[in-house]
Protein backbone atom coordinates (compact mmCIF):
# COMPACT_ATOMS: atom_id res chain seq x y z
CA UNK A 1 0.00 0.00 0.00
CA UNK A 2 1.46 3.61 -1.06
CA UNK A 3 1.05 6.78 1.07
CA UNK A 4 2.47 9.87 0.71
CA UNK A 5 5.17 10.81 3.15
CA UNK A 6 5.17 14.30 5.30
CA UNK A 7 7.43 16.39 1.44
CA UNK A 8 4.15 15.47 -0.50
CA UNK A 9 6.70 12.77 -2.36
CA UNK A 10 4.62 9.38 -2.87
CA UNK A 11 6.10 5.99 -1.40
CA UNK A 12 5.81 2.63 -2.87
CA UNK A 13 5.74 -0.10 -0.27
CA UNK A 14 5.80 -3.87 -1.06
CA UNK A 15 5.27 -5.15 -4.75
CA UNK A 16 4.20 -1.22 -5.96
CA UNK A 17 7.89 -0.67 -6.07
CA UNK A 18 8.15 -1.94 -9.34
CA UNK A 19 11.30 -3.12 -11.43
CA UNK A 20 14.20 -1.25 -11.55
CA UNK A 21 14.79 0.81 -14.70
CA UNK A 22 16.59 -0.98 -17.79
CA UNK A 23 16.94 1.93 -20.20
CA UNK A 24 19.15 4.55 -18.39
CA UNK A 25 19.83 6.10 -14.69
CA UNK A 26 20.12 9.81 -14.52
CA UNK A 27 23.10 10.62 -12.40
CA UNK A 28 24.49 13.95 -11.23
CA UNK A 29 27.95 13.59 -12.01
CA UNK A 30 29.01 10.98 -14.60
CA UNK A 31 33.13 12.28 -15.11
CA UNK A 32 35.68 11.76 -12.43
CA UNK A 33 39.37 13.63 -12.21
CA UNK A 34 42.63 12.13 -11.67
CA UNK A 35 45.53 14.64 -10.74
CA UNK A 36 48.96 13.94 -10.19
CA UNK A 37 51.49 16.09 -9.85
CA UNK A 38 55.09 15.89 -11.82
CA UNK A 39 58.41 16.92 -10.70
CA UNK A 40 60.53 17.79 -13.22
CA UNK A 41 63.85 16.93 -11.44
CA UNK A 42 61.84 13.32 -10.44
CA UNK A 43 60.61 12.51 -13.88
CA UNK A 44 62.36 8.90 -14.81
CA UNK A 45 63.59 8.04 -18.03
CA UNK A 46 61.70 4.79 -17.76
CA UNK A 47 58.38 4.32 -16.31
CA UNK A 48 58.61 2.56 -13.05
CA UNK A 49 56.33 -0.15 -12.45
CA UNK A 50 53.20 1.49 -10.28
CA UNK A 51 53.26 1.09 -6.39
CA UNK A 52 50.38 -0.86 -4.70
CA UNK A 53 48.53 2.52 -3.49
CA UNK A 54 49.14 4.74 -6.38
CA UNK A 55 46.41 6.37 -8.17
CA UNK A 56 44.80 4.70 -11.62
CA UNK A 57 42.07 4.93 -14.02
CA UNK A 58 39.61 1.84 -13.82
CA UNK A 59 39.47 -0.33 -16.15
CA UNK A 60 36.87 0.71 -18.64
CA UNK A 61 37.22 4.13 -18.70
CA UNK A 62 37.17 6.65 -21.01
CA UNK A 63 39.40 9.57 -21.36
CA UNK A 64 37.44 12.33 -22.04
CA UNK A 65 40.04 15.24 -21.97
CA UNK A 66 43.71 15.90 -20.22
CA UNK A 67 45.74 18.48 -20.14
CA UNK A 68 49.40 19.44 -18.23
CA UNK A 69 49.28 22.62 -16.05
CA UNK A 70 52.67 24.22 -15.66
CA UNK A 71 53.02 26.21 -12.63
CA UNK A 72 56.95 25.94 -12.43
CA UNK A 73 59.10 26.13 -15.67
CA UNK A 74 60.68 22.99 -16.59
CA UNK A 75 64.66 23.44 -17.59
CA UNK A 76 67.08 20.93 -18.60
CA UNK A 77 70.79 21.21 -20.29
CA UNK A 78 69.63 19.85 -22.99
CA UNK A 79 66.46 19.71 -25.15
CA UNK A 80 63.81 17.57 -22.91
CA UNK A 81 60.46 16.39 -23.75
CA UNK A 82 58.09 14.87 -21.90
CA UNK A 83 55.71 11.33 -22.93
CA UNK A 84 53.06 10.55 -20.73
CA UNK A 85 51.47 7.37 -21.04
CA UNK A 86 49.83 4.12 -19.81
CA UNK A 87 50.57 1.34 -17.38
CA UNK A 88 49.46 -2.19 -16.25
CA UNK A 89 49.94 -2.35 -12.37
CA UNK A 90 53.18 -4.96 -13.39
CA UNK A 91 54.63 -2.61 -15.18
CA UNK A 92 53.20 -3.86 -18.36
CA UNK A 93 53.08 -1.11 -21.56
CA UNK A 94 49.18 -0.06 -21.89
CA UNK A 95 50.17 3.26 -24.66
CA UNK A 96 54.01 4.41 -23.48
CA UNK A 97 53.25 8.04 -25.26
CA UNK A 98 48.73 7.00 -25.08
CA UNK A 99 47.88 10.07 -23.24
CA UNK A 100 50.68 12.68 -24.75
CA UNK A 101 53.89 11.83 -26.64
CA UNK A 102 57.02 14.28 -26.68
CA UNK A 103 55.61 17.94 -25.40
CA UNK A 104 58.99 20.05 -26.33
CA UNK A 105 60.33 22.05 -23.24
CA UNK A 106 59.53 25.71 -25.17
CA UNK A 107 55.74 24.44 -24.27
CA UNK A 108 56.34 23.66 -20.67
CA UNK A 109 56.98 27.43 -19.72
CA UNK A 110 55.40 28.86 -16.12
CA UNK A 111 51.72 29.39 -16.24
CA UNK A 112 51.06 27.35 -19.53
CA UNK A 113 48.78 24.47 -20.27
CA UNK A 114 49.22 21.77 -22.62
CA UNK A 115 46.25 20.49 -23.79
CA UNK A 116 47.30 16.84 -24.33
CA UNK A 117 46.17 14.57 -27.64
CA UNK A 118 47.64 11.33 -27.13
CA UNK A 119 45.38 8.15 -28.96
CA UNK A 120 44.17 7.74 -25.55
CA UNK A 121 42.70 10.82 -24.72
CA UNK A 122 38.96 11.85 -26.89
CA UNK A 123 39.48 8.48 -29.27
CA UNK A 124 37.37 6.22 -30.01
CA UNK A 125 38.85 3.42 -27.48
CA UNK A 126 38.53 2.92 -23.57
CA UNK A 127 41.54 2.37 -21.49
CA UNK A 128 41.37 -1.43 -21.85
CA UNK A 129 39.95 -4.32 -19.59
CA UNK A 130 42.22 -3.74 -17.23
CA UNK A 131 43.02 -0.69 -14.70
CA UNK A 132 45.83 1.64 -16.27
CA UNK A 133 48.22 3.72 -14.35
CA UNK A 134 49.39 7.16 -15.64
CA UNK A 135 53.34 7.75 -15.91
CA UNK A 136 55.70 9.98 -17.31
CA UNK A 137 59.34 10.11 -18.83
CA UNK A 138 61.67 12.19 -20.33
CA UNK A 139 63.12 11.92 -23.75
CA UNK A 140 66.78 12.99 -25.15
CA UNK A 141 67.45 14.81 -21.58
CA UNK A 142 66.86 14.87 -17.97
CA UNK A 143 64.52 18.09 -16.48
CA UNK A 144 66.50 20.03 -14.25
CA UNK A 145 63.41 21.79 -12.75
CA UNK A 146 59.87 22.63 -13.59
CA UNK A 147 56.41 21.45 -11.97
CA UNK A 148 53.17 20.82 -13.38
CA UNK A 149 49.77 19.32 -12.17
CA UNK A 150 48.56 16.49 -14.77
CA UNK A 151 44.96 16.64 -15.20
CA UNK A 152 42.46 14.06 -16.38
CA UNK A 153 39.01 13.80 -17.17
CA UNK A 154 37.62 10.04 -17.31
CA UNK A 155 33.91 8.58 -17.85
CA UNK A 156 33.41 4.60 -16.59
CA UNK A 157 31.19 2.21 -16.75
CA UNK A 158 30.55 -0.21 -13.67
CA UNK A 159 29.62 -4.26 -14.25
CA UNK A 160 25.93 -3.02 -15.00
CA UNK A 161 26.42 -0.63 -17.31
CA UNK A 162 25.85 2.58 -14.78
CA UNK A 163 28.52 5.34 -14.51
CA UNK A 164 29.82 5.26 -11.23
CA UNK A 165 29.29 7.80 -8.62
CA UNK A 166 32.22 7.38 -6.46
CA UNK A 167 36.24 8.12 -8.39
CA UNK A 168 38.80 5.82 -6.34
CA UNK A 169 41.84 8.02 -8.15
CA UNK A 170 41.14 11.83 -7.13
CA UNK A 171 43.74 11.59 -4.88
CA UNK A 172 47.44 13.34 -5.89
CA UNK A 173 50.08 11.66 -6.50
CA UNK A 174 53.56 12.59 -7.04
CA UNK A 175 55.96 11.60 -9.94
Amino acid sequence: MSYVNADGLEILTAGEQGTAAKRGTSLSSQKKALVMTITGTEVPSAAATPQDHDAFIPAGSYITGAHLIVTTAFTSGGSATLTVGTYQQDGTVVDADGIDAAVALAALAANKAVACDGAAVGGTATVGANDVYVEAIYGTAAFTAGEASWLSNTSSLNDTGVFLREHPTSCPRRF
